[in-house]
This record gives C-alpha cells, structure tokens and sequence, in this order.
C-alpha cells in the first residue's frame, strides 16, 4: 500500500529553496569581496580625514 504524504515533500523542498538562496548570497559575497573592502576602507579614510580636519579646526581657532 502506497501511502501519499506530501508534508515531507513540501519541507525537503523548503530546505533545498533555503540552500540554494544562501549559496547564491555567497557566491555573489565572494564576487564583491575586493569592491566591499575598497569601499568600507574609503569611508573609513574619509571619516578620518574629516577628524583630522575638525582637529586642525581647532588647533587654528586656539
């Protein structure tokens, strides 16, 4: 006797969508590793620059 259970199915299939959806995310991380890191270093020049500025601000008002 067959017995029809498709409950089994729907999750296996929940579990594979899931998998696949993390595996593009980290292909596409791994593929924009370089331009993420040339992006946050930027930012954090730039936030850096802006210090050193607002310092020599300062250094001239005083």
């Amino acid at each position: 006797m067959i017995i029809n259970e498709t409950s089994g199915q729907a999750s296996a299939e929940l579990i594979l969508l899931i998998a696949g959806i993390i595996a593009v995310v980290i292909i596409a991380l791994s593929m924009y590793k370089d331009y993420l890191v040339e992006f946050s270093e930027e930012i954090n020049n730039t936030e850096v620059d802006n210090l050193i500025n607002k310092i020599d601000d300062i250094k001239n008002i005083i």
